[in-house]
């Protein structure tokens, strides 16, 4: 059996790690409250933003016991987001004790990874898929491919040394843009725009986005507006990068 602070440590862990594998706000917090419930304290408060886990839960004695877990990033994987979904069912239907849960949560977070070379592939195959699908050339597309490699690579080195990921988004998309732009002045290209806005489909928020109108649909407003400033962060970095890169190759450069 758990004591309350093994409980409550445990639970709190769950919601932290799935915060971090990229899940909505409603579902860390639901998670925690049924497991919580499950145990016996139904009457749980849960409170989650993007950054935060708070989570309070009162003992036979009617003592407060509170946890707080911070969050430093996140990446979306909807594999582990699964995973993790399906071990809060297990504790809720089963009540496993504490061992238990640790050994299955280990195993989901010891999960391999995509290995790096298949992450710079794919990279690079969605650059060239997007470049044809907004209309541009073979030529084009063919370029976008080693474009987003070289993407690929610049993000990999840049979050080795934790760089902010706004200035990882305005160095990238300043790669990207500028590349572009170079290959088509050189006339190995024929539509830059389509190339820039190809490849920079891999730094675009999508899911972010739609994960903030679930969140304020749900009425977690400030979960909510905190992850739409951040998208528009994301946003504002790539435009800002691709921006810098046009202006200033066609400055030192004027034919191009």
């Amino acid at each position: 059996m758990m004591n309350n602070d093994q409980l409550l440590e445990i639970t709190t862990e769950i919601g932290w790690k799935l915060l971090k594998s990229g899940a909505e706000i409603y579902r860390v917090e639901e998670s925690i409250r049924r497991m919580l419930a499950a145990y016996g304290f139904p009457e749980a408060e849960v409170f989650s933003i993007p950054s935060c886990i708070i989570v309070t839960i009162n003992d036979e004695n009617g003592h407060a016991l509170t946890r707080l877990k911070r969050i430093h990033g996140s990446a979306l994987d909807f594999d582990r987001i699964d995973r993790l979904n399906n071990l809060c069912r297990h504790i809720c239907s089963e009540k496993p004790d504490l061992e238990t849960i640790r050994t299955s949560l280990d195993e989901i977070m010891g999960k391999k990874d995509y290995c790096f070379w298949t992450n710079m592939f794919f990279t690079a195959s969605i650059s060239a898929s997007f470049t044809l699908f907004y209309g541009g050339a073979f030529r084009d597309s063919f370029v976008s491919f080693f474009i987003g490699i070289m993407l690929f690579l610049l993000l990999s080195m840049l979050g080795r040394f934790h760089t902010n990921s706004f200035f990882q988004n305005i160095l990238g998309s300043a790669l990207v843009a500028g590349f572009s732009l170079w290959t088509t002045a050189l006339g190995w290209t024929i539509h830059y725009d389509k190339m820039i806005i190809g490849t920079l489909m891999n730094l675009v928020p999508g899911i972010a986005i739609t994960n903030v109108m679930r969140d304020i649909l749900g009425g977690d407003l400030i979960a909510g507006i905190i992850k739409l400033v951040e998208s528009l962060m994301v946003a504002a970095g790539i435009a800002l990068g691709a921006g810098i890169a046009i202006s200033t190759l066609r400055f030192f450069f004027p034919g191009i």
